[in-house]
Formats: C-alpha cells, structure tokens, sequence
C-alpha cells in the first residue's frame, strides 16, 4: 500500500510541476507579447450607409499611449432619397432600373485621422477597446450618365432595343432595362469638395498584432459645386451620412 501511495503521490508531483511549468511558460509568453509596443498599423475595411456602400484603406503610427493618427483613402457610392428600382411588367425578361436617374455618383476620399483610446481592454484575449475618431480631408465626387436600355417598335412584331440617356419627353416607346455600367466611362465627371467624418471604434480583437473592429458613425461630404443624381432635382451640395464599417488589419513595428 506505501508503494502505490508513493507512486501516487510521484505521479501528483510531476503532473503540479508540468502544470506550473505550463502556466508560467503562458505567463512569460502574455508578459512578452503584451509588452512590446508596436507603432504602425493599416487595415481594410467594408462600409454600409444611409446612401450606398463602400470601401476603405487606413495606415498610419502610434503617437503616444492615448493617441493614433492615420491617414485613410476612401472610396463610396451616393444615391438619392427618391430613387426607387423599378421593373417594366410589360416587357419579357426586362432589367430593373430607376426611372429617372440621370447620374451614377461616388465620392472619392482622402484624409488624415487622429482617434483618442476612450478606454483599455482588460486583456486583448477579451473585452472591447473603444476609440474616438475625427478628422476630415479632400472629398471628389465623381458621376458618370445613367444609361437606359430603350424600345423603338418598328411594326407590329418588329421592334429594336437601343442604349440613350434618361429623357423626360422621350421618342422611344417603352423601357427595357438599366444598361451596363461600363456604358458611358469616357463621360465622367469631377467635383472637388472637402469631407469631414466623426465616430467610434470598438477594436475587438484577440491578438495585439491584429486588428478586428466595428466602426459606426457619421460624415459629411460638401462639393461647392454641387452634382445632380436624378432629374428635375436641384443640385446637391451636402451629401450627410451614417455609416457602420468592419475593419481587419495588423499593427506591426518598421525596423
């Protein structure tokens, strides 16, 4: 029996020291990889908002604990309130389109960022950090013609389909469809203009050397200009949004 219990006991003795080796082994390994301080970042991300979608791109560098800024290249497409997509119920096979739309519109970004630490994870293993960003910078709107797929009957059973521009007095006889985006790239148009944008963004990722977060908040597009989306409508000179953005990326050091 002593030597089942000494054996026992052995065993307890080396599986405590292999657990304790373990633990402290993790311990060094979070206490090295919290401990170094990476200074640059960029990331992607994918935006939903009130008038379309985008796409964005920030890098940037660690200004102090607190303290981040970034530069960020945007790209978003702008609709109308008053567009509506509609389908001909007359016409076999046709396309949807938005009858009088007159302009695809987009706005082209480029700005610098600083965004404030409003708090600190408890460990990047979990909890959420959230941050305050703002800034603003060079905004270019750019439309390109909207173009239709339109019927001319011929004759009774005859008929033909061409590709023109919304018209409210028009000679063609019927719609068929929204014609392909490429038609009319050689007709676009510029608008400089200035954009500013305020949110927060909530960095929920597990590892200090990658970046998950969920951004949401507004901005504000300003082209003195201004552009028309749909017909009859005066041109707009403020575009506001809302907008939710995820976002992956990495932080890293340049050596």
């Amino acid at each position: 029996m002593k030597a089942v219990l000494k054996i026992a006991l052995g065993f307890l003795m080396i599986f405590l020291s292999s657990a304790s080796l373990r633990a402290q082994t993790n311990i060094v390994d979070a206490t090295v990889e919290d401990s170094i301080i990476y200074s640059r970042f960029r990331y992607f991300g994918a935006t939903f908002h009130n008038l379309g979608l985008g796409a964005q791109a920030r890098w940037g560098k660690r200004l102090n604990v607190y303290k981040n800024r970034f530069f960020e290249v945007e790209i978003q497409s702008l609709r109308s309130w008053k567009q509506l997509k509609m389908v001909n119920p007359y016409v076999i096979n046709s396309k949807g389109y938005v009858y009088g739309k007159v302009n695809y519109a987009f706005a082209s970004r480029f700005g610098i960022f600083l965004d404030k630490r409003l708090n600190r994870k408890p460990g990047f293993e979990n909890g959420v950090e959230v941050r305050w960003i703002y800034g603003g910078g060079f905004s270019l709107g750019i439309t390109k013609p909207y173009y239709l797929y339109v019927i001319y009957f011929e004759g009774m059973y005859s008929y033909s389909i061409e590709t023109e521009k919304f018209d409210p007095n028009p000679s063609w006889d019927d719609i068929y469809g929204r014609a392909p985006f490429t038609k009319g790239m050689n007709e676009l148009s510029f608008y400089p203009g200035l954009y500013l944008k305020m949110g927060l963004n909530f960095e929920y990722g597990q590892k200090k050397t990658k970046i998950s977060a969920l951004e949401v908040g507004g901005a504000l597009d300003v082209y003195p200009t201004g552009l028309t989306i749909m017909y009859g409508q005066p041109k707009r000179v403020f575009f506001p949004t809302m907008y939710i953005t995820l976002t992956w990326g990495k932080r890293f050091n340049k050596y």
